[in-house]
């Protein structure tokens, strides 16, 4: 009975902590796995692009209570370009990614869903079967949920929409990836 009362008196304990306040100044490191799930019309009849999933990370740092600005990187994506079924061009690529962010609930709440509004530049590299895609500059928006686990620690999910279109060659034929990108990732504020 002793233990029971004593566990009943953590539990009490721990639910009334308050959370991990957001101040002007934190910095929020977050490290995952990301997706970038291409959008299935490429723009050329019969392309398509295929998806790839790596190691991303996420730096933010709080301008204000329930503002912040984050950067988006990962590991370099590597994508299979298909026509007819058949993958005709493989490309890399890095999407760097700058946002402001807004937290919807009080920088003292446990959940901190968020949107975002940002700026992407793709650049694309080592391509094999495609001569040549241009640099991509495009506006992203965000959307994502931390919750604090305590000790400083949280757990992470983000989606970003993103607005990658790239030109061929130079040939003045786009190329629209325009993906979703989906991150799984756990974090922690400093």
């Amino acid at each position: 009975m002793k233990l029971l009362k004593t566990l009943l008196a953590s539990a009490v304990a721990v639910s009334a902590m308050p959370a991990l306040a957001y101040e002007a100044g934190d910095i929020i490191v977050k490290a995952g796995v990301v997706n970038v799930n291409p959008k299935k019309d490429s723009g050329i009849d019969g392309v398509t692009v295929g998806d790839d999933t790596q190691l991303g990370l996420t730096l933010t740092y709080m301008v204000a209570p329930q503002v912040g600005v984050e950067v988006l990187a990962a590991t370099p994506f590597k994508h299979g370009v298909y026509a007819g079924g058949d993958r005709v061009a493989t490309t890399k690529h890095l999407p760097p990614t700058v946002s402001a962010q807004y937290y919807l609930m009080d920088p003292a709440s446990k959940l901190q869903p968020y949107v975002g509004l940002g700026v992407n530049h793709t650049f694309f590299f080592d391509e094999d079967g495609v001569d040549h895609l241009g640099k991509s500059w495009g506006l992203s928006y965000s959307a994502g949920l931390n919750y604090d686990l305590g000790d400083n620690l949280l757990a992470n999910v983000a989606v970003w929409k993103i607005d990658i279109d790239s030109e061929l060659n130079g040939s003045g034929t786009d190329v629209e990836i325009d993906p979703l990108v989906f991150m799984v990732g756990a974090g922690m504020k400093f």
